[in-house]
Protein backbone atom coordinates (compact mmCIF):
# COMPACT_ATOMS: atom_id res chain seq x y z
CA UNK A 1 0.00 0.00 0.00
CA UNK A 2 1.21 3.58 -0.72
CA UNK A 3 1.15 6.23 2.36
CA UNK A 4 -2.24 7.55 1.78
CA UNK A 5 -4.10 4.30 2.04
CA UNK A 6 -5.54 5.05 -1.36
CA UNK A 7 -7.97 1.84 -2.64
CA UNK A 8 -8.00 0.35 -5.40
CA UNK A 9 -11.23 1.60 -7.20
CA UNK A 10 -13.51 0.75 -10.36
CA UNK A 11 -11.14 3.75 -11.85
CA UNK A 12 -8.49 2.22 -11.30
CA UNK A 13 -9.31 -0.79 -12.88
CA UNK A 14 -11.03 0.78 -15.75
CA UNK A 15 -7.41 2.69 -16.55
CA UNK A 16 -6.15 -0.96 -16.06
CA UNK A 17 -8.36 -2.09 -19.06
CA UNK A 18 -7.92 0.45 -20.97
CA UNK A 19 -4.24 0.43 -21.16
CA UNK A 20 -2.17 -0.11 -24.21
CA UNK A 21 -0.72 -3.55 -23.99
CA UNK A 22 -4.49 -4.53 -22.96
CA UNK A 23 -6.04 -2.49 -26.30
CA UNK A 24 -3.00 -3.73 -28.31
CA UNK A 25 -4.22 -7.51 -27.12
CA UNK A 26 -7.52 -6.99 -28.00
CA UNK A 27 -6.93 -5.55 -31.62
CA UNK A 28 -4.93 -8.81 -32.10
CA UNK A 29 -7.32 -11.29 -30.93
CA UNK A 30 -9.57 -9.50 -33.14
CA UNK A 31 -7.67 -9.44 -36.28
CA UNK A 32 -6.59 -13.35 -35.59
CA UNK A 33 -11.19 -13.76 -35.16
CA UNK A 34 -11.67 -12.25 -38.34
CA UNK A 35 -8.68 -13.80 -40.56
CA UNK A 36 -9.85 -17.25 -38.88
CA UNK A 37 -14.22 -16.43 -39.65
CA UNK A 38 -13.15 -15.12 -43.18
CA UNK A 39 -10.44 -17.16 -44.36
CA UNK A 40 -10.47 -20.09 -42.69
CA UNK A 41 -14.40 -21.47 -41.64
CA UNK A 42 -16.82 -22.03 -43.95
CA UNK A 43 -20.01 -20.59 -42.45
CA UNK A 44 -23.14 -18.68 -43.44
CA UNK A 45 -24.40 -16.00 -41.06
CA UNK A 46 -27.78 -16.77 -41.38
CA UNK A 47 -27.56 -20.55 -40.63
CA UNK A 48 -25.45 -18.89 -37.42
CA UNK A 49 -28.54 -16.48 -36.50
CA UNK A 50 -30.92 -19.41 -37.16
CA UNK A 51 -29.24 -21.16 -34.41
CA UNK A 52 -28.77 -18.70 -32.30
CA UNK A 53 -32.64 -17.82 -32.33
CA UNK A 54 -33.66 -21.39 -32.43
CA UNK A 55 -31.71 -22.18 -28.77
CA UNK A 56 -33.84 -23.73 -25.76
CA UNK A 57 -34.11 -21.39 -23.51
CA UNK A 58 -34.18 -23.79 -20.04
CA UNK A 59 -31.03 -25.75 -21.39
CA UNK A 60 -29.30 -22.70 -21.38
CA UNK A 61 -30.27 -21.36 -18.14
CA UNK A 62 -29.06 -25.16 -17.40
CA UNK A 63 -25.72 -24.19 -18.19
CA UNK A 64 -25.44 -20.94 -16.79
CA UNK A 65 -26.82 -22.59 -13.54
CA UNK A 66 -24.31 -25.62 -13.15
CA UNK A 67 -21.51 -22.82 -14.51
CA UNK A 68 -22.03 -20.70 -11.16
CA UNK A 69 -22.22 -23.09 -8.95
CA UNK A 70 -18.77 -24.56 -9.99
CA UNK A 71 -18.08 -21.43 -7.82
CA UNK A 72 -18.73 -22.53 -4.63
CA UNK A 73 -16.78 -25.85 -5.06
CA UNK A 74 -14.08 -23.80 -6.66
CA UNK A 75 -14.07 -21.48 -3.33
CA UNK A 76 -14.20 -24.91 -1.39
CA UNK A 77 -11.40 -26.16 -2.62
CA UNK A 78 -9.23 -23.09 -2.10
CA UNK A 79 -10.70 -22.37 1.13
CA UNK A 80 -9.23 -26.16 1.95
CA UNK A 81 -5.68 -25.27 0.10
CA UNK A 82 -5.73 -22.19 2.56
CA UNK A 83 -6.45 -23.95 5.66
CA UNK A 84 -3.60 -26.55 4.74
CA UNK A 85 -1.11 -23.98 4.07
CA UNK A 86 -2.26 -21.59 7.53
CA UNK A 87 -1.55 -18.95 5.62
CA UNK A 88 -2.97 -16.47 8.13
CA UNK A 89 -1.15 -17.98 10.79
CA UNK A 90 -3.99 -19.30 12.89
CA UNK A 91 -5.10 -22.90 11.69
CA UNK A 92 -7.25 -21.19 8.83
CA UNK A 93 -9.62 -19.28 11.49
CA UNK A 94 -9.82 -15.91 9.80
CA UNK A 95 -10.04 -17.67 6.01
CA UNK A 96 -13.36 -16.90 4.68
CA UNK A 97 -16.34 -19.23 3.76
CA UNK A 98 -16.68 -21.18 0.49
CA UNK A 99 -19.12 -18.89 -0.92
CA UNK A 100 -16.98 -15.80 -0.04
CA UNK A 101 -14.20 -17.52 -1.52
CA UNK A 102 -16.15 -18.33 -4.76
CA UNK A 103 -17.00 -15.01 -4.82
CA UNK A 104 -13.42 -13.90 -4.62
CA UNK A 105 -12.37 -16.20 -7.62
CA UNK A 106 -15.83 -14.89 -9.56
CA UNK A 107 -13.96 -11.32 -9.55
CA UNK A 108 -10.62 -12.23 -10.36
CA UNK A 109 -11.96 -14.02 -13.29
CA UNK A 110 -13.84 -10.41 -14.11
CA UNK A 111 -9.83 -9.14 -13.68
CA UNK A 112 -8.62 -11.36 -16.56
CA UNK A 113 -11.67 -11.09 -18.45
CA UNK A 114 -11.48 -7.59 -18.98
CA UNK A 115 -7.38 -6.98 -18.50
CA UNK A 116 -4.12 -7.99 -19.39
CA UNK A 117 -1.98 -10.27 -18.00
CA UNK A 118 -3.70 -11.99 -15.54
CA UNK A 119 -4.69 -9.50 -13.45
CA UNK A 120 -7.28 -11.58 -11.69
CA UNK A 121 -4.77 -13.71 -9.58
CA UNK A 122 -3.23 -10.61 -8.13
CA UNK A 123 -6.73 -8.99 -7.19
CA UNK A 124 -7.62 -12.36 -5.74
CA UNK A 125 -4.55 -13.13 -3.79
CA UNK A 126 -4.88 -9.17 -2.77
CA UNK A 127 -8.12 -9.74 -1.53
CA UNK A 128 -7.13 -12.90 0.65
CA UNK A 129 -4.73 -11.15 2.12
CA UNK A 130 -7.28 -8.50 3.44
CA UNK A 131 -9.87 -10.89 4.41
CA UNK A 132 -8.00 -12.98 6.26
CA UNK A 133 -4.63 -11.08 7.49
CA UNK A 134 -2.71 -13.67 5.38
CA UNK A 135 0.51 -12.50 3.49
CA UNK A 136 -0.09 -11.79 0.13
CA UNK A 137 3.00 -13.84 -1.42
CA UNK A 138 1.24 -16.41 1.19
CA UNK A 139 -2.21 -15.94 -0.72
CA UNK A 140 -0.40 -15.92 -4.20
CA UNK A 141 1.27 -19.26 -3.28
CA UNK A 142 -2.07 -21.16 -2.89
CA UNK A 143 -3.00 -19.99 -6.21
CA UNK A 144 -0.27 -21.17 -8.06
CA UNK A 145 -0.63 -24.45 -5.72
CA UNK A 146 -4.69 -24.46 -7.36
CA UNK A 147 -3.40 -23.96 -10.47
CA UNK A 148 -1.16 -27.01 -10.07
CA UNK A 149 -4.43 -29.02 -8.77
CA UNK A 150 -6.42 -27.44 -11.92
CA UNK A 151 -4.07 -29.19 -14.55
CA UNK A 152 -4.20 -32.43 -13.04
CA UNK A 153 -7.38 -32.33 -13.29
CA UNK A 154 -7.54 -31.36 -16.34
CA UNK A 155 -5.05 -33.94 -17.74
CA UNK A 156 -6.61 -36.91 -16.42
CA UNK A 157 -10.19 -35.93 -17.83
CA UNK A 158 -8.48 -35.28 -20.55
CA UNK A 159 -7.77 -38.60 -21.36
CA UNK A 160 -10.93 -39.75 -20.60
CA UNK A 161 -12.21 -37.55 -22.93
CA UNK A 162 -9.59 -39.27 -25.68
CA UNK A 163 -10.78 -42.72 -24.53
CA UNK A 164 -14.45 -41.81 -24.69
CA UNK A 165 -13.80 -40.16 -28.47
CA UNK A 166 -11.83 -43.43 -29.29
CA UNK A 167 -14.44 -45.78 -28.41
CA UNK A 168 -16.93 -44.08 -30.26
CA UNK A 169 -15.42 -43.62 -33.32
CA UNK A 170 -16.88 -39.91 -33.72
CA UNK A 171 -13.76 -38.46 -34.51
CA UNK A 172 -10.04 -38.07 -34.08
CA UNK A 173 -8.67 -36.39 -31.63
CA UNK A 174 -6.17 -33.98 -32.15
CA UNK A 175 -2.71 -34.87 -30.31
CA UNK A 176 -1.26 -31.32 -30.03
CA UNK A 177 -4.24 -30.67 -27.60
CA UNK A 178 -2.88 -33.70 -25.24
CA UNK A 179 0.60 -32.63 -25.91
CA UNK A 180 -0.11 -29.20 -24.24
CA UNK A 181 -2.13 -30.62 -21.61
CA UNK A 182 0.95 -32.75 -20.80
CA UNK A 183 3.47 -30.35 -21.16
CA UNK A 184 1.62 -28.23 -18.77
CA UNK A 185 1.43 -30.30 -16.21
CA UNK A 186 5.05 -31.53 -16.24
CA UNK A 187 6.06 -28.07 -16.24
CA UNK A 188 4.22 -27.51 -13.22
CA UNK A 189 5.46 -29.89 -11.54
CA UNK A 190 9.20 -29.69 -12.49
CA UNK A 191 8.24 -26.07 -10.92
CA UNK A 192 7.23 -27.44 -7.64
CA UNK A 193 10.24 -29.73 -7.42
CA UNK A 194 12.84 -27.18 -8.22
CA UNK A 195 11.18 -25.13 -5.56
CA UNK A 196 11.31 -28.00 -3.20
CA UNK A 197 14.82 -28.27 -4.23
CA UNK A 198 16.44 -24.97 -3.48
CA UNK A 199 14.73 -23.29 -1.20
CA UNK A 200 15.34 -20.19 -0.64
CA UNK A 201 18.74 -20.02 -2.10
CA UNK A 202 16.18 -19.23 -5.83
CA UNK A 203 15.52 -16.35 -3.87
CA UNK A 204 19.45 -14.83 -4.20
CA UNK A 205 18.74 -14.35 -8.07
CA UNK A 206 16.11 -11.87 -6.56
CA UNK A 207 16.57 -8.44 -5.76
CA UNK A 208 16.86 -7.62 -1.87
CA UNK A 209 13.65 -6.48 -1.65
CA UNK A 210 11.68 -9.25 -3.27
CA UNK A 211 13.47 -12.18 -1.01
CA UNK A 212 10.92 -12.34 1.94
CA UNK A 213 8.13 -12.21 -0.43
CA UNK A 214 9.52 -15.46 -2.66
CA UNK A 215 9.93 -17.39 0.82
CA UNK A 216 6.38 -16.60 1.75
CA UNK A 217 5.34 -17.21 -1.54
CA UNK A 218 7.42 -20.92 -1.52
CA UNK A 219 5.86 -21.16 1.82
CA UNK A 220 2.42 -20.34 0.21
CA UNK A 221 3.13 -22.71 -2.73
CA UNK A 222 4.37 -26.06 -0.94
CA UNK A 223 2.18 -25.92 2.72
CA UNK A 224 -0.56 -26.11 0.00
CA UNK A 225 0.29 -29.75 -0.90
CA UNK A 226 1.15 -31.45 3.05
CA UNK A 227 -1.86 -32.93 4.88
CA UNK A 228 -4.78 -35.62 4.67
CA UNK A 229 -7.23 -33.06 2.52
CA UNK A 230 -5.20 -33.06 -0.67
CA UNK A 231 -6.94 -36.18 -2.01
CA UNK A 232 -10.37 -33.98 -1.27
CA UNK A 233 -9.05 -30.76 -2.82
CA UNK A 234 -7.88 -33.15 -5.94
CA UNK A 235 -11.77 -34.47 -5.67
CA UNK A 236 -13.15 -30.85 -5.74
CA UNK A 237 -11.29 -29.35 -8.58
CA UNK A 238 -12.38 -32.58 -10.62
CA UNK A 239 -16.03 -31.92 -9.51
CA UNK A 240 -15.53 -28.36 -10.90
CA UNK A 241 -14.36 -29.13 -14.44
CA UNK A 242 -17.19 -31.74 -14.61
CA UNK A 243 -19.62 -28.59 -14.38
CA UNK A 244 -17.41 -26.93 -16.64
CA UNK A 245 -18.12 -29.73 -18.58
CA UNK A 246 -22.07 -29.65 -17.95
CA UNK A 247 -22.13 -26.35 -19.36
CA UNK A 248 -21.02 -26.80 -22.62
CA UNK A 249 -22.98 -29.99 -22.74
CA UNK A 250 -26.17 -27.96 -21.89
CA UNK A 251 -25.22 -25.18 -24.43
CA UNK A 252 -25.21 -27.67 -26.98
CA UNK A 253 -28.13 -29.47 -26.25
CA UNK A 254 -29.62 -25.87 -26.06
CA UNK A 255 -29.12 -25.75 -29.98
CA UNK A 256 -29.73 -29.28 -30.26
CA UNK A 257 -26.36 -30.31 -31.85
CA UNK A 258 -25.93 -33.85 -31.92
CA UNK A 259 -22.75 -33.65 -30.53
CA UNK A 260 -20.83 -36.64 -28.57
CA UNK A 261 -20.12 -36.71 -25.19
CA UNK A 262 -16.51 -37.22 -25.38
CA UNK A 263 -16.48 -34.68 -28.30
CA UNK A 264 -17.79 -32.22 -25.68
CA UNK A 265 -15.56 -33.23 -22.47
CA UNK A 266 -12.49 -32.50 -24.77
CA UNK A 267 -13.51 -29.77 -26.51
CA UNK A 268 -14.62 -28.07 -23.06
CA UNK A 269 -11.44 -28.68 -21.54
CA UNK A 270 -9.45 -27.51 -24.25
CA UNK A 271 -11.40 -24.53 -24.37
CA UNK A 272 -10.31 -23.86 -20.83
CA UNK A 273 -6.48 -24.49 -21.47
CA UNK A 274 -7.12 -21.51 -24.30
CA UNK A 275 -8.32 -18.96 -21.76
CA UNK A 276 -4.77 -19.17 -20.05
CA UNK A 277 -3.45 -17.22 -22.70
CA UNK A 278 -3.05 -13.91 -21.24
CA UNK A 279 -5.27 -11.60 -23.07
CA UNK A 280 -8.25 -10.09 -21.66
CA UNK A 281 -10.71 -13.36 -21.36
CA UNK A 282 -8.67 -15.07 -24.48
CA UNK A 283 -10.32 -12.68 -26.71
CA UNK A 284 -9.79 -13.66 -30.69
CA UNK A 285 -8.00 -16.58 -29.50
CA UNK A 286 -10.53 -18.75 -27.38
CA UNK A 287 -12.62 -17.99 -30.29
CA UNK A 288 -10.89 -19.05 -33.33
CA UNK A 289 -9.26 -22.21 -31.37
CA UNK A 290 -12.54 -23.45 -29.56
CA UNK A 291 -13.91 -23.63 -33.09
CA UNK A 292 -11.16 -24.86 -35.26
CA UNK A 293 -11.07 -27.46 -32.79
CA UNK A 294 -14.91 -28.52 -32.79
CA UNK A 295 -14.58 -28.54 -36.66
CA UNK A 296 -11.58 -30.77 -36.34
CA UNK A 297 -13.68 -33.14 -34.01
CA UNK A 298 -16.24 -33.62 -37.00
CA UNK A 299 -18.47 -30.28 -36.11
CA UNK A 300 -19.95 -28.44 -38.88
CA UNK A 301 -18.73 -25.02 -39.49
CA UNK A 302 -21.72 -23.38 -38.74
CA UNK A 303 -22.72 -25.36 -35.60
CA UNK A 304 -19.26 -24.80 -34.22
CA UNK A 305 -19.26 -21.23 -34.28
CA UNK A 306 -22.60 -21.38 -33.07
CA UNK A 307 -21.46 -23.52 -29.72
CA UNK A 308 -18.73 -21.47 -29.60
CA UNK A 309 -20.76 -17.92 -29.58
CA UNK A 310 -23.40 -18.96 -27.17
CA UNK A 311 -20.96 -20.91 -24.96
CA UNK A 312 -18.89 -17.86 -24.28
CA UNK A 313 -21.82 -15.60 -23.65
CA UNK A 314 -21.86 -17.72 -20.84
CA UNK A 315 -17.97 -18.14 -19.57
CA UNK A 316 -16.67 -14.74 -20.91
CA UNK A 317 -19.89 -12.42 -20.98
CA UNK A 318 -21.45 -13.47 -18.08
CA UNK A 319 -18.68 -12.97 -15.79
CA UNK A 320 -17.68 -9.36 -17.04
CA UNK A 321 -21.37 -9.12 -16.04
CA UNK A 322 -21.78 -10.64 -12.85
CA UNK A 323 -17.93 -10.39 -11.62
CA UNK A 324 -18.14 -6.76 -12.60
CA UNK A 325 -20.91 -6.48 -10.55
CA UNK A 326 -20.01 -8.09 -8.03
CA UNK A 327 -16.80 -6.76 -7.58
CA UNK A 328 -18.36 -3.25 -7.75
CA UNK A 329 -20.52 -3.98 -4.65
CA UNK A 330 -17.58 -5.37 -2.65
CA UNK A 331 -15.85 -2.25 -3.43
CA UNK A 332 -18.65 -0.03 -2.21
CA UNK A 333 -18.65 -1.60 0.91
CA UNK A 334 -15.35 -1.83 1.59
CA UNK A 335 -15.40 1.71 0.74
CA UNK A 336 -18.51 2.48 3.51
CA UNK A 337 -16.20 0.45 6.12
CA UNK A 338 -13.66 2.58 5.73
CA UNK A 339 -15.79 5.58 6.19
CA UNK A 340 -17.33 4.29 9.06
CA UNK A 341 -14.66 3.18 10.40
CA UNK A 342 -11.81 5.84 9.70
CA UNK A 343 -9.35 3.28 8.46
CA UNK A 344 -8.59 1.75 5.35
CA UNK A 345 -10.57 -0.96 4.18
CA UNK A 346 -9.59 -1.32 0.04
CA UNK A 347 -8.89 -3.83 -1.81
CA UNK A 348 -5.65 -2.92 -3.15
CA UNK A 349 -3.99 0.51 -4.65
CA UNK A 350 -3.83 1.13 -7.82
CA UNK A 351 0.27 1.09 -7.70
CA UNK A 352 0.51 -2.46 -6.12
CA UNK A 353 -2.19 -3.79 -8.23
CA UNK A 354 -0.23 -2.94 -11.49
CA UNK A 355 3.13 -4.27 -10.44
CA UNK A 356 1.47 -7.31 -9.00
CA UNK A 357 -0.80 -7.86 -12.10
CA UNK A 358 2.39 -8.44 -14.13
CA UNK A 359 4.13 -10.72 -11.84
CA UNK A 360 0.83 -12.92 -10.65
CA UNK A 361 0.48 -16.72 -11.70
CA UNK A 362 -1.30 -18.04 -14.79
CA UNK A 363 -4.98 -19.01 -14.33
CA UNK A 364 -7.54 -21.66 -16.28
CA UNK A 365 -10.60 -19.79 -15.79
CA UNK A 366 -9.50 -19.02 -14.98
CA UNK A 367 -7.31 -21.46 -14.64
CA UNK A 368 -9.51 -18.92 -16.15
CA UNK A 369 -9.60 -20.91 -14.08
Amino acid sequence: MNGNGSQISIGAVRRRILSLPTLIALLAGAALLAFVLWRVFDFDWSGLWANIRGIDPLLYLAGLIIYYISFWFRGLRWRLIAITANTDGQDGKTIPGSTKMGGIILMGWFANSVAFLRLGDALRGWTLHRESASPFASSLGTILAERVQDMIAVLVLVFVAVVLVTVSGDSEVPGVVVAAAVGLVVALVAGLIAMRLLGMRASRFLPARFQESYGKFQEGTLASFRGSQLPLQLLLGAIGWMMEIGRFYFVSQALDLDIGFGVVMFAALANAMLTTIPTPGGFGFVEGGLTGLLVLLGVGDTDALSLTVVDRSISWLSVVLFGGGLFAIWQYRGARRARNSGGDESLMDAGTMTNAGSTSTPDSSSTRT
